[in-house]
C-alpha cells in the first residue's frame, strides 16, 4: 500500500474549477447556485492509500532480470533467511538479512516481493498478519505473515464502517478520523460503540467487558469536558453524548441501559440549549441539532413529557439558516406537528385538558399529518416513494417493498406511520370517554382500526429499505436505519396482534398448531414476520435492544393498557379486562424456551399495565413506580462499568 497524500473530497465540478467545496448534502452550495448537477463526493480514505502490489511485483521481476545478466547487481545471498523477530511484549514482525546494496525501507502496510537467488522462492510478506503460513501459487511456495488487529482497532474500524458513510450518517466524522489526534472522548466512544456492536454480531474475545471499560473511560472524560464552558458547547461533546446513547441501545442488557439512555437524552437536551442558535451557522451544527431533536422527541412521546419550549421557538431560526429547505423543510414541519402531539399527551397525563378538547386537538393533528403526507407525495420528488414487486424473498413482506428517492426520507416516513398509530390509540382512549352512542363508537373504532391496518402494512413495506433488503436505494448505514425501525416495527406488531386476538396468539406462543381462519391467517403471518425482523436486527445487525421489544410482542411481558388491542365488547373496561386475563393465562402456562432465554439474559422491557395509567414511565403518584421498563436488572455487572458515570444534565446545571 502506498500513501498518496490527502486528496480533495470535493465534487468534480469544484475540483475542476479549483474551488473549495463545502460538501453540503445532497449537493454542494456552489453547484446549486450554478444550477449544475453535483456528482457527489469522493471517499478520500480510498484515495489516500492505494494498492501497489502488482507494481511492486513487476518492479521486483525487472530487478531479478537485471540480476541474472549482471553479476555486479546486489542480490540477497543464498544464506539470507527471513526471520520472525518476536518478544513477549511486541507483535511479531518479519526481517531479512540484506547486503548493503539491497537495503530498503518498507511500509508497515505493504506487501512486497523480495528478489531471490538460485532455488529460493520469493517470500511475500503481508504486514497485516501474525502467523507465518505457506501457500502454494504459480511460480513457487509463498510465506505470508498476518498482524493481529488490536481490540481498539477492531472497534474503531467497525464503528466507521457501520455508523458512518461518505453519503449517509455522520459523514463528517470521517474527516475527524483523519486528524493527527482524535478528540479523546470521541476516540473512546467510537471504540466502545464499534466493539460492542461487533461483539453482538461476531463475538470478540473479551469484547463485551472491554467495550464497557471504554464506555466508562469515555463517560469520565465527557463529564470533565462538560464542566468546561467552552468544551461543553463543541460539536465533539454533543457527538460523544449521542455515541454513548447508541452504546446503551447496542448493548441494552438491563433496565439500567434504558435509564442511562434517558440520562444521555436529558444531557443532550441541555447541551442543545447551551449551544444556542449559533449552532445553526454550520452544516454540522444543523445536522446535529436535527438528529438530537429526533431522539429527544422519542423520549418525550414515550414518557409523556412536556416538550422543551426552545425546540419549538427556534424552528423559524433553523429554517432561515438552512440553505435549501426543499430537502429538510418537510422533516422540520413534521417534527413540529409531532411536538404538538407530545404536548397533547403531556396535558392528558397531568389532566389539564378536558376529553372533548383533547379529541378536538387530536383530530386537528390527524388532519395536518394527512395533509403533510399528501403534499409531499404530490409536490416533492425527494420525499416520494413507490412500490416495487420483489417475489420469493423472506425479507420482503407480501412480495412488495417501498423504494425511496432519498436516504433520510425512509426513516421520516417510518416515524410518521408510527405517530399515526399512536394517535389512533389516543383517539380510541378518548372515544370511550366521550359518552357516544354504541353506533357512533363502532364507526369511530372501525375507522381507527382501518388507519392502523394501513399504517402497519406501509411500515412493513418500508422496512426492507432500512435493513438493506430493498432492490435499490438502500441505506449505507444499516445499523442506524435499523435502530430507527425498532419502534415502528413494535407498534406495527401491536396492530397485527389486534387482528389476531389473544386466543389464537396464546396457542402460537405455546408451540401449538392453531386453527387459522381466513381473516386471521394473514395477520398471524404478518406478526411473525415482524418478530423475525426484530430478531434480524438483534442477531445480524447487532442491536440487542430489539430483543426486549420482540419479547414484549411475544407475550413474555405485559403490555400497557393503551397498547392493548381492541377485542371483545366496545366497553373499554371489559376489553382490557379480557386482554389482561388472557395475558395472565399465557404467563401461567408453560414458558417456551425462547422466553426462558430472554428472562435469563436479563434483557428486555416489561411494559407495566396500570389501570388508567398513561403510556409513560410516569410521575403520577402511585402509578407504576417501576416505570414503563421493568426488565430484570443485572445490578452488579451493570453498575460495575457505570460506577463513575454521572447524570450529564446534573453536571451541566451544576
Amino acid at each position: 500500500m502506498v500513501y498518496r497524500g490527502k486528496p480533495s473530497a470535493g465534487c468534480e465540478n469544484c475540483r475542476k474549477a479549483k474551488k473549495r467545496c463545502d460538501l453540503e448534502q445532497p449537493a454542494c452550495t456552489r453547484c446549486r447556485k450554478l444550477k449544475k448537477d453535483c456528482g457527489g463526493y469522493r471517499d478520500v480514505s480510498q484515495l489516500q492509500i492505494q494498492d501497489e502490489s502488482q507494481a511492486v511485483i513487476q518492479k521486483a521481476n525487472r530487478h531479478k532480470h537485471r540480476a541474472s545478466t549482471s553479476s555486479a547487481s546486489p542480490v540477497l545471498t543464498p544464506s539470507a533467511q527471513l526471520k520472525l523477530v518476536k518478544n513477549e511484549n511486541t507483535i511479531p514482525t518479519p526481517s531479512a538479512v540484506r547486503t548493503p546494496g539491497s537495503e530498503r525501507s518498507f511500509s508497515s502496510d505493504c506487501t512486497v516481493a523480495l528478489p531471490y537467488h538460485g532455488n529460493h522462492s520469493p517470500a511475500f510478506v503481508n504486514f497485516d498478519a501474525t502467523v507465518p503460513e505457506e501457500t502454494s501459487a504459480p511460480g513457487g511456495t509463498f510465506m505470508t505473515f498476518t498482524m493481529k488487529p488490536t481490540p481498539d482497532d477492531l472497534g474503531t474500524t467497525y464503528f466507521f464502517s457501520q455508523f458512518t458513510s461518505d453519503s449517509g450518517h455522520w459523514a463528517f466524522l470521517r474527516n475527524y478520523e483523519k486528524r493527527a489526534k482524535l478528540n479523546p472522548v470521541l476516540s473512546y466512544a467510537t471504540k466502545a460503540c464499534g466493539l460492542a456492536a461487533l461483539d453482538n454480531v461476531h463475538g470478540v474475545e473479551m469484547g463485551r467487558s472491554y467495550s464497557r471499560t471504554l464506555y466508562a473511560q469515555a463517560l469520565g472524560l465527557l463529564n470533565a469536558a462538560l464542566r468546561d464552558p467552552k468544551q461543553s458547547k463543541t460539536d465533539e461533546s454533543l457527538i460523544a453524548v449521542a455515541m454513548l446513547g447508541y452504546f446503551e441501545n447496542v448493548t441494552c442488557d438491563s433496565r439500567e441501559s434504558i435509564e442511562s439512555w434517558k440520562a444521555h437524552i436529558r444531557g443532550a437536551t441541555q447541551l442543545l440549549k447551551l449551544r444556542g442558535k449559533a449552532q445553526f451557522n454550520s452544516a454540522i451544527g444543523r445536522m446535529l441539532f436535527r438528529e438530537t431533536r429526533a431522539q429527544i422527541l422519542i423520549n418525550l412521546i414515550w414518557d409523556d413529557l412536556e416538550p422543551p419550549s426552545f425546540l419549538i421557538d427556534w424552528h423559524e431560526d433553523l429554517q432561515k439558516a438552512t440553505p435549501d429547505l426543499y430537502w429538510m423543510g418537510p422533516a422540520d414541519d413534521f417534527t413540529m406537528i409531532t411536538f404538538e402531539f407530545a404536548q397533547l399527551r403531556y396535558k392528558m397525563r397531568v389532566q389539564t385538558i378536558s376529553h372533548p378538547d383533547a379529541m378536538a386537538v387530536a383530530t386537528d393533528i390527524e388532519m395536518r399529518l394527512v395533509k403533510w403526507s399528501v403534499d409531499l407525495m404530490s409536490t416533492n420528488p425527494f420525499w416520494r416513494y413507490r412500490e416495487v414487486e420483489v417475489p420469493d424473498s423472506p425479507d420482503i413482506w407480501n412480495g412488495l417493498a417501498h423504494v425511496y428517492n432519498g436516504l433520510y426520507s425512509a426513516s421520516v416516513w417510518g416515524i410518521y406511520r408510527n405517530i399515526r398509530i399512536m394517535l389512533t390509540r389516543t383517539q380510541e382512549f378518548l372515544v370511550r370517554r366521550l359518552g357516544l352512542s354504541l353506533e357512533q363508537q363502532e364507526k369511530q373504532m372501525n375507522y381507527l382500526k382501518s388507519v392502523r391496518r394501513q399504517m402497519t402494512d406501509e411500515i412493513c413495506l418500508g422496512i426492507p429499505t432500512q435493513l438493506g433488503h430493498a432492490p435499490c436505494s438502500n441505506s449505507p448505514n444499516i445499523l442506524i436505519t435499523a435502530y430507527g425501525s425498532i419502534w415502528p416495527l413494535f407498534f406495527a406488531g401491536t396492530c397485527a396482534l389486534e387482528r389476531i386476538g389473544p386466543g389464537l396468539w396464546s396457542t402460537v406462543l405455546q408451540d401449538m398448531t392453531p386453527n387459522l381462519e381466513a381473516n386471521t391467517s394473514a395477520a398471524l403471518a404478518q406478526a411473525m414476520w415482524i418478530i423475525g425482523r426484530m430478531e434480524y436486527i438483534s442477531k445480524v445487525v447487532g442491536l440487542r435492544w430489539a430483543d426486549g421489544v420482540a419479547a414484549t410482542l411475544r407475550g413474555d411481558f405485559a403490555m400497557h393498557e393503551e397498547l392493548l388491542p381492541e377485542y371483545g365488547e366496545a366497553d373499554g373496561k371489559s376489553v382490557h379486562m379480557f386482554w389482561r386475563e388472557r395475558l395472565a393465562e399465557m404467563r401461567r402456562n408453560q414458558v417456551p424456551e425462547w422466553v426462558k432465554k430472554i428472562q435469563e439474559s436479563g434483557r428486555g422491557p416489561r411494559v407495566t399495565m396500570e389501570e388508567n395509567a398513561p403510556l409513560s414511565t410516569g410521575i403520577l403518584e402511585g402509578s407504576y413506580p417501576e416505570g414503563l421498563w421493568a426488565g430484570r436488572v443485572e445490578v452488579d455487572e451493570a453498575k460495575k462499568y457505570r460506577a463513575h458515570s454521572m447524570d450529564i444534565s446534573n453536571i451541566i446545571n451544576s
